[in-house]
């Protein structure tokens, strides 16, 4: 039952992440709502689950999202093994060690789709580049709260 639910928060998420309201645009950026749930998936649910979820979304986000390759579906994989180890080696009870993960993750998940996209020969100038990076991995670390409690009823 717990797994036709998490499917269901990655279509109702991956909505909301396109038709992100436009009163809550931060100079102009979206939190990314997919890796938070990735994240979460990681802290409450088995490893196995967490992976499979956690590439569902990647490809989720690839396939509503202008990005080619498969890039966020290879990043959310490798970012759920490597959370999964960091959480085995360290204590991820603290809900600042939690905020912690999501902002590193985020900030070098957008920094590969950052280089990707330069790679694939767009120009991007440098404040733009570092906006998306900075501002869109903090506003992705201050709404994961709300998605880890989702996460965490959902997941108990």
């Amino acid at each position: 039952m717990k797994k036709w639910l998490f499917l269901l928060v990655i279509i109702a998420l991956s909505t909301l992440q396109i038709n992100w309201p436009a009163f809550l645009n931060f100079f102009y950026c979206k939190p990314d709502l997919l890796l938070i749930f990735m994240v979460a998936l990681v802290f409450y649910a088995d490893f196995k689950t967490a992976l499979l979820f956690g590439i569902l979304a990647g490809l989720a986000k690839d396939v509503f999202l202008p990005w080619t390759l498969a890039m966020n579906t290879i990043c959310f994989s490798i970012w759920s093994y490597l959370i999964y180890r960091l959480s085995r080696q360290i204590s991820t009870e603290d809900d600042y060690i939690r905020l912690t993960i999501v902002l590193v993750a985020a900030l070098l998940n957008n920094f590969i789709i950052g280089l990707q996209s330069v790679a694939a020969g767009n120009i991007i100038p440098p404040g733009i580049f570092l906006r998306n990076l900075i501002i869109v991995s903090v506003y992705t670390m201050a709404l994961s709260p709300l998605i880890f409690k989702l996460i965490k009823k959902i997941a108990a």
